[in-house]
């Protein structure tokens, strides 16, 4: 009789720890925080944000009641590189923001980031982009990924560069190779969206190298897809 008792009392334990390690790790709420350029902000050929596909990422896991938060105050035009490095170096607090960059980049689960083709695509247009200078915006980017390692560890997704009228296919193709052995390097998700300019739809007109709603839908999918 005792026996039977206690092998009662294991299966008890059992269902109670599988319930309680599924009670835990079910759909867990996601925090998003969306780091660039006007890239990242949906920025569009009329000097306006638009939906980006950082809206996208946040609409898909609202819809599934999965999100926490999400934050994109570090995401706007014109926003460079070195001004991300310089923030989180020294911990600035956005007017519009309660936290620090680092306490929310702490709290994140979640990163993208897409920063660097505004300003190599202005670069292109005033100089000659030379591979000393991508040497040296790739060394930034490395700079960039090893302080946000330090501190956070929130899944990192670095979307890539995509040629456009002033960015050649040439330079694309060196930056979304480093960039790619750059995700290897600090764990991350690289994203290659070099193939969407091919895609004319994605565009709302020649003379403009920023997607319209439906290039930021695609790159939003293969993000959602990939993590």
């Amino acid at each position: 009789m005792k026996r039977k008792y206690k092998i009662i009392l294991i299966v008890l334990i059992s269902a109670i720890l599988t319930y309680l390690i599924y009670f835990f790790n079910k759909d867990e709420k996601i925090s998003i925080v969306a780091l660039g350029d006007g890239i990242a902000s949906g920025e569009t050929s009329y000097n306006i944000d638009g939906i980006s596909f950082n809206d996208y990422i946040k609409e898909y896991y609202d819809s599934k009641k999965l999100l926490k938060n999400y934050d994109n105050k570090y995401a706007f035009k014109n926003y460079k590189i070195n001004d991300l490095i310089n923030d989180l170096k020294n911990n600035n607090l956005h007017e519009d923001e309660d936290l620090f960059i680092k306490q929310i980049l702490h709290n994140a689960s979640l990163i993208t980031i897409s920063i660097g083709e505004e300003e190599l695509v202005k670069l292109a247009i005033t100089k000659d982009l030379d591979t000393d200078y991508l040497k040296k915006f790739i060394n930034e980017y490395d700079d960039l990924m090893y302080l946000l390692k330090d501190i956070t560890e929130a899944k990192i997704v670095l979307v890539g560069f995509y040629e456009n009228k002033y960015l050649d296919k040439g330079k694309v193709i060196i930056l979304n190779s480093e960039l790619s052995n750059i995700a290897i390097k600090y764990q991350a998700i690289f994203i290659n969206i070099s193939d969407l300019m091919l895609n004319k739809d994605f565009y709302v007109n020649d003379n403009s190298f920023y997607f319209n709603y439906k290039g930021h839908k695609e790159i939003a999918e293969m993000i959602i897809h990939s993590i």
